[in-house]
């Protein structure tokens, strides 16, 4: 692989190059997300209504109560695939598996929200990156203790290919691929009504560094985005607001990455933060359709790897990892309640962004699809 790396002659972009457009300040970044789970919850409240996903709610009278009944998955859904696919609740001593199949693009880069040229990034660093696309893999394991506990294991599996070209017009492409950062999560709920049916969660866990940070290619180590996990232990709370009124349902999603310390390469990943909102629609016995929307803000790198030469490329500052995002969530799901698929899910969503404001040069979403499939036993 022919690269032109520059070192020691490429020059560092000015702060306000850069810097400017985005304008992520820490309270920029509290009041965005603020608009975000105002709109999100008051929407979603309002239009009584839920993404597609996989838990259970149960019936009763209408005064609201401390969530005590026993879940099981007819009770709780109401209806096929109102519940969001990757909200796992069921019955004491019952066990869920499920899979999850994610292909992401990613094409052209912008400075905040602007579109930048190729060849504009190239008076400032060696190579830049191009397009990329993403694939992940997840394997889901769920089990129930209890009637209100619900624990989870979410092992991904992680393919990354991004182009690039150089100062010198030679381009090349960089591939990774392994396993990811492991999950470990808990759902409890916390509170319920039962008319019309609203149910609300508390979740959290741990995500554990299992992914790789030393990934490379040529001898020479990979970039943030190209490496399949973050080396550090994360924290993972926040918290699901479900409810029903037949044949609507909603639901509001509030969650976070945050991450305790630096790696073993001296940095440290920023802590992601996202809400989104959803309603769906069943059409029959076990076909149901969705739409929302997704805000997402996540920082800088804290700290840096000093085999990674800030010039070389954006994708290598860690000043240039940051950004936020507001998406659209188009779904369909189909949940089986007889026949040889009984108690099984499948899940596809289509999601592309609204706006996206990124620190940059910073390659830009263009779209993300899913498709997933459940089973209780």
């Amino acid at each position: 692989m022919k690269r032109n790396t520059q070192e020691g002659t490429s020059k560092r972009i000015p702060e306000p190059w850069y810097g400017a457009p985005a304008q992520l300040t820490e309270s920029n970044a509290q009041q965005y997300l603020l608009a975000v789970l105002a709109s999100v919850f008051f929407g979603g409240v309002n239009a009584q209504a839920t993404e597609p996903l996989m838990t259970r709610m149960g019936s009763g009278d209408g005064a609201a109560q401390p969530a005590t009944q026993a879940m099981n998955m007819t009770e709780v859904m109401g209806a096929p695939g109102l519940v969001p696919f990757d909200v796992m609740t069921g019955q004491a001593g019952k066990w869920m598996v499920g899979y999850q199949f994610t292909f992401e693009k990613a094409s052209g880069n912008l400075v905040g929200s602007e579109n930048i040229s190729e060849a504009k990034i190239l008076q400032r660093f060696a190579s830049t990156p191009t397009d990329m696309t993403m694939q992940m893999q997840m394997g889901m394991l769920m089990y129930a203790p209890t009637d209100k506990l619900t624990l989870m294991a979410l092992l991904p599996y992680v393919r990354s290919k991004m182009n690039h070209v150089s100062a010198d017009g030679t381009r090349f492409a960089e591939l990774t691929e392994g396993i990811g950062d492991i999950e470990l999560r808990g759902l409890y709920p916390i509170y319920q009504t039962q008319q019309p049916r609203q149910w609300l969660f508390v979740n959290g866990g741990v995500g554990l560094p299992t992914g790789s940070i030393n990934e490379k290619m040529g001898g020479m180590r990979l970039e943030y985005p190209m490496q399949t996990g973050s080396g550090t232990v994360s924290l993972l709370p926040g918290f699901t607001y479900l409810g029903q009124i037949l044949p609507w349902g909603w639901a509001v999603d509030v969650g976070s990455t945050l991450r305790l310390d630096r790696n073993a390469n001296a940095y440290r990943l920023g802590n992601r933060y996202q809400a989104s909102a959803s309603i769906t629609r069943q059409l029959g016995n076990a076909v149901s359709v969705s739409g929302g929307v997704r805000g997402e803000y996540w920082e800088n790198v804290s700290g840096s790897d000093s085999q990674l030469n800030p010039t070389d490329e954006p994708t290598k500052d860690p000043k240039l990892q940051g950004g936020k995002r507001l998406s659209a969530l188009w779904g369909a799901n189909y949940h089986a309640r007889d026949g040889f698929l009984k108690d099984q899910h499948f899940h596809f969503q289509l999601e592309v962004p609204i706006v996206q404001s990124l620190y940059g040069p910073q390659l830009q979403r263009s779209w993300i699809i899913r498709g997933g499939w459940q089973k209780e036993f």
